[in-house]
């Protein structure tokens, strides 16, 4: 009588777990990447406004900057700002009905634009995220005056000009100065936005007499301390 073996046989279930030793290949989402990448892109050129305060006051203008070089960026930018060496503030009547500025004759402003060359400081041992720089460059300048009263006459009264009223008399005095400074600015050093903060003293002087705001009082140097808070983008 002949005996064989028996053995059981299995068959795989269907939909049940993989060997322990199967590879499993997770997949990162495309968008992150593209975003590290730029990030880390070198940028060359940067552009955005400007926000000054001087001793006039506000002043509101716009800056362009493209890097010449490793810590050397060639900048230019331009502002519009009023011009006084006095507070200037309403304290008289004129014909007892306009509000003034007792023996103000003139409104002042000047418009700069400045070429100027900025040298990064301790590129080697600060973090990229604060980049300290030192900029000097040369400025010309727009010197502009517009009446505020006309005096007047034997035979004609005092007139006030209002403040657009007043540029169709304008007159334009193209002067030439320089500008030192020194700032700093944040975030990171590729692609994106940025923020910088800055003092700048410009010279421009005006040569001869001066114009006058105020009567008696000539401005000859239209140039002073500027603060500017820059904000712009990088590319």
């Amino acid at each position: 009588m002949l005996i064989a073996p028996w053995a059981g046989l299995r068959a795989q279930v269907t939909g049940g777990d993989l060997p322990v030793t199967d590879t499993t290949i997770m997949f990162r989402p495309v968008r992150p990447l593209m975003d590290d990448v730029t990030s880390q892109a070198v940028a060359y050129n940067g552009a955005g406004a400007n926000i000054l305060l001087s001793s006039s006051g506000w002043a509101f203008g716009g800056y362009y900057g493209f890097e010449l070089g490793s810590g050397i960026t060639l900048n230019i930018d331009a502002f519009i700002s009023g011009r006084r060496n006095t507070d200037e503030f309403d304290n008289a009547l004129l014909n007892g009905v306009i509000p003034i500025v007792a023996e103000k004759v003139n409104r002042l402003f000047m418009v700069p634009l400045t070429v100027s060359i900025q040298y990064r400081l301790f590129r080697e041992s600060l973090q990229e995220t604060f980049r300290p720089y030192v900029a000097f460059g040369a400025t010309g300048a727009g010197i502009i005056r517009t009446p505020y009263i006309d005096e007047g006459d034997f035979y004609n009264p005092p007139r006030y000009f209002e403040f657009f009223e007043s540029f169709g008399s304008a007159t334009l005095y193209p002067r030439m100065g320089v500008m030192l400074g020194g700032g700093a600015v944040f975030g990171p050093v590729g692609k994106g936005n940025q923020v910088g903060v800055s003092v700048k003293y410009y010279a421009i002087p005006f040569g001869g007499d001066g114009l006058e705001s105020i009567r008696g009082k000539p401005i000859t140097n239209f140039g002073g301390l500027f603060i500017a808070l820059s904000i712009g983008a990088a590319w």
